[in-house]
């Protein structure tokens, strides 16, 4: 079940977010900065957040499995100025390793895609760490495609290279995450 997240949700959207960093980046960030990452502050920062946002402008949304949550998505206005508008972005995607490919993962994109298409954005845009390898193949079959679009940033003194993905809305041929699912 996907639904809108809920400031009671933190803790869980933390929980799955530090351990899927710490999963996802063992081989591309060095161990210590992910042992420090911490459940606490990210549950304090997301319950900001999802207390702050009853204007719906940065919709994020949650995957429950036998009332345990699974996964989340997050998402808003694109932070880039080079990306035009109507476009938004997907700011985080994660999913609990022991859940990683069930589907929960393009149920959450799709939900998100579907939210920004009705909001009749004509782009959906996304960061991912260059050498997650497995995340990019994610987005791929999902008719995401790089853009061109590079970064560095720092994480805490590591720097780390992103490639931006953009997924057109208006483009039928691409396979969609709602086709995805469906097909």
């Amino acid at each position: 079940m996907i639904r809108r997240a809920l400031v009671g949700d933190s803790r869980s959207i933390a929980e799955i977010s530090v351990l899927g960093w710490q999963t996802a980046y063992r081989d591309l960030l060095p161990h210590d900065f992910l042992a420090g990452l911490s459940v606490d502050a990210r549950a304090v920062a997301w319950r900001m957040r999802l207390a702050d946002d009853a204007s719906s402008a940065s919709p994020a949304w949650v995957a429950e499995r036998g009332g345990l949550i699974v996964g989340y998505v997050s998402t808003g206005p694109p932070r880039d100025d080079d990306v035009p508008l109507p476009s938004a972005e997907v700011y985080a995607i994660y999913v609990l390793p022991a859940a990683w490919r069930s589907g929960v993962g393009g149920a959450l994109l799709a939900t998100a895609v579907t939210e920004w298409r009705r909001r009749r954005v004509k782009s959906l845009v996304l960061w991912v760490l260059e050498g997650n390898a497995r995340a990019r193949a994610f987005y791929e079959a999902m008719g995401w495609v790089v853009d061109g679009g590079r970064q560095l940033i720092d994480l805490g003194g590591i720097a780390a290279t992103e490639v931006r993905y953009r997924l057109e809305l208006t483009d039928a041929r691409r396979r969609t995450p709602d086709a995805a699912i469906a097909g």
